[in-house]
């Protein structure tokens, strides 16, 4: 007879027979049975799982899902900000529906089912970031191995869809938004935030948070920390990704605009405000959001909306010629994929491009050929 090399099966006092086995999870598995042969069978079954990938921590399956968003939510590698972001977007969105579920019972198409009654009453923004949530949750069910996939497979649902496409504005028309807000007492003091979100490309919230400490020499600006309000109060905390710690510098003239503004509207402490509301307190967004819309309708811009600020920023910058891992540095993004968003923005480069062959091609068919059988003479 063979000789059994997975788990081992010994007989209790009681005359029954436990089946035991280490498993993936570290700990050690075990079921006691009448008969010894089924014990051994068991064990078989046990490893058969093993093989096919497919077995599962006995107790983890049990687990709901809202247990396992509970221990998520209390990660240590969660950013403030994030967390108290998670946390109302599970009271609000995910607790009612996936609570009281085992993790093993969700399947892709309850998923579906939960993403479009969501879609009727909630916004594209929360929704996506639900969505997104709900689906880490689960990526930890899965690494312990409770279930063997994640059901969330649903393509795009983790991306809001927008109403109007992004539009980035050109360098004219944000020297003229910042003109119109300029010549108004009441937002005179947002001109320079309209030109660093636009010629820096930063996010409304690294933006915001900034102090006058991390005005750099040079025009520079140091950018290490993002500021929100969730669930009533303001969140300080880190930015959202680790590569938006970062030094943007700033063309010359944006730099001359912020020393004006530093002058003007920041007192002196070094970690005042450096965009802030006439109180000094933090700029609250939909307050930005009105007064941007404002002065966009009063000289006439098609729809556009204030985020497509930081849009202009990574468009101008991709039009310079800059490359995909420059852009990743100056907009402090983690993944290439996010700054190659912006770089179809520098698609006019290619009709420059095949306009200076088109010349080259023009010089050489215009070049005189006086030798008609080709010889040299």
């Amino acid at each position: 007879m063979a000789k059994r090399t997975f788990g081992s099966v010994d007989r209790l006092p009681s005359g029954r027979y436990r089946a035991r086995y280490l498993a993936p999870d570290g700990r050690r598995h075990a079921k006691v049975f009448n008969a010894k042969a089924d014990a051994w069978a068991w064990l078989a079954s046990q490893q058969a799982d093993l093989l096919r990938k497919s077995w599962r921590a006995p107790n983890a399956v049990h687990r709901t899902v809202g247990e396992y968003a509970e221990d998520y939510l209390v990660r240590s590698d969660l950013r403030e900000g994030t967390r108290v972001l998670y946390a109302g977007l599970w009271r609000h969105h995910l607790a009612e529906p996936w609570s009281d579920v085992p993790v093993d019972e969700v399947t892709p198409a309850a998923i579906r089912a939960w993403h479009a009654r969501a879609g009727r009453t909630t916004g594209p923004t929360s929704l996506a970031q639900s969505y997104r949530l709900l689906r880490a949750v689960l990526n930890v069910a899965v690494a312990d191995e409770a279930i063997a996939s994640n059901p969330c497979r649903l393509r795009g649902a983790g991306t809001p869809n927008a109403s109007l496409p992004s539009r980035a504005l050109t360098a004219a028309e944000v020297l003229q938004l910042a003109e119109r807000l300029g010549q108004d007492r009441r937002t005179e003091r947002y001109r320079a935030l309209v030109l660093v979100l636009a010629f820096g490309g930063l996010r409304f919230g690294e933006a915001t948070a900034l102090r006058r400490s991390d005005v750099l020499a040079g025009g520079r600006l140091r950018v290490e920390r993002s500021v929100r309000r969730v669930g009533g109060r303001w969140v300080v905390g880190e930015t959202k990704t680790d590569a938006g710690h970062r030094t943007v510098p700033l063309p010359a003239g944006i730099a001359a605009v912020l020393e004006d503004h530093l002058e003007k509207h920041v007192s002196a402490p070094p970690e005042s405000l450096l965009f802030s509301t006439s109180s000094g307190g933090y700029l609250a967004r939909s307050n930005w959001n009105s007064t941007f819309r404002r002065a966009a309708n009063a000289i006439g811009l098609p729809a556009v909306r204030p985020h497509e600020l930081r849009h202009t920023g990574a468009t101008l910058a991709a039009a310079t010629g800059a490359t995909t891992k420059e852009l990743m540095r100056r907009l402090g993004h983690s993944s290439p994929a996010a700054a190659l968003l912006y770089q179809h923005a520098a698609d006019d480069r290619d009709a420059d491009i095949a306009r200076a062959l088109d010349a080259m091609l023009d010089a050489l068919t215009e070049a005189p050929d006086d030798d008609t059988d080709g010889r040299p003479t």
